[in-house]
């Protein structure tokens, strides 16, 4: 029998979503979104033009055309069970995130086994899971279908800008903490803990036909740039507080859709997303979600 806490969660949660709009929620089975992006990595700030598309039950695709400080594209999500690997960027274990610059090519590295290959899927399928379960907690006060979550009221917030209903969100390798405003019904945050971004960015190859500072880079380094990823795939991530921030809620596509999305890790901003277009249930082209 559900507990009062998860009755009084399953009561808010409801509330939201017909804040958000029931009717469009309930018949949504495609999802796009399309809209820029500011990351700050370290000292560096680079900018992207952003696509995510979702599919019912279990197709995610992010897709980031970065636009400085070099252009490139990164891919990422999930079809079925098969992760879609991020082009322009490794994933290695631990966390840690090797994103190439220049020409392209991997990073340095030796071939993975099978075994690591089939590992290096199941870590990043799970990854890509949550981190689309978190954004539709936020946009539409409803779980990713890949992930059975529970429910559970915990109290209120209070903050300057007023009250807020918390809800405990749970699943298999899966917490989060959602914030509801009591006036408007609509998401102003999530919380979850997660590993500390550990990021390294490499030059990547130059071009056969062409001299450059990349060529000498690359070439010049691969064991110390191979080195360097290993040993920080060896340091224990250490987990800190996350922050998604949903604001400037505005109709779209048949619902009310928050247009400003702000991503922040142990209180300093890192991301932030300003939404250009949602639509439900547009046709998406089965390409898209090919790896």
């Amino acid at each position: 029998q559900p507990s009062a806490a998860q009755d009084k969660a399953a009561e808010v949660m409801s509330a939201a979503r017909a804040a958000i709009g029931d009717g469009a929620l309930a018949s949504m089975k495609t999802f796009s979104l399309q809209g820029r992006m500011a990351r700050n990595v370290g000292e560096r700030q680079m900018t992207s033009n952003l696509e995510l598309l979702v599919e019912a039950p279990d197709k995610y695709v992010r897709i980031e055309e970065m636009t400085a400080p070099i252009a490139r594209t990164m891919t990422s999500g999930f079809n079925g069970d098969t992760a879609i690997r991020p082009s322009g960027m490794s994933m290695g274990a631990g966390g840690v995130r090797v994103i190439v610059m220049g020409a392209g090519g991997p990073p340095p590295g030796e071939k993975m086994t099978p075994e690591q290959e089939a590992e290096m899927n199941r870590t990043m399928l799970r990854a890509q899971r949550q981190e689309i379960t978190r954004l539709m907690l936020g946009w539409f006060a409803t779980p990713h279908p890949s992930f059975a979550t529970t429910f559970s009221y915990v109290g209120e917030a209070e903050s300057p800008d007023g009250k807020a209903h918390v809800i405990d969100v749970a699943a298999d390798e899966f917490t989060a903490r959602l914030f509801i405003d009591q006036v408007t019904n609509l998401p102003l945050m999530l919380t979850y803990q997660g590993p500390k971004p550990r990021t390294m960015t490499v030059r990547g190859p130059a071009p056969a036909s062409g001299g450059g500072h990349g060529a000498g880079q690359a070439s010049a380094a691969p064991d110390a740039v191979q080195r360097q990823v290993e040993n920080l795939q060896n340091e224990p991530p250490v987990m800190v507080e996350n922050r998604l921030y949903f604001s400037d809620w505005r109709e779209a596509g048949g619902v009310m859709f928050p247009h400003i999305l702000q991503r922040a890790i142990e209180g300093e901003t890192v991301e932030e997303w300003t939404v250009e277009k949602a639509r439900i249930n547009p046709k998406i082209d089965p390409k898209k979600f090919q790896s």
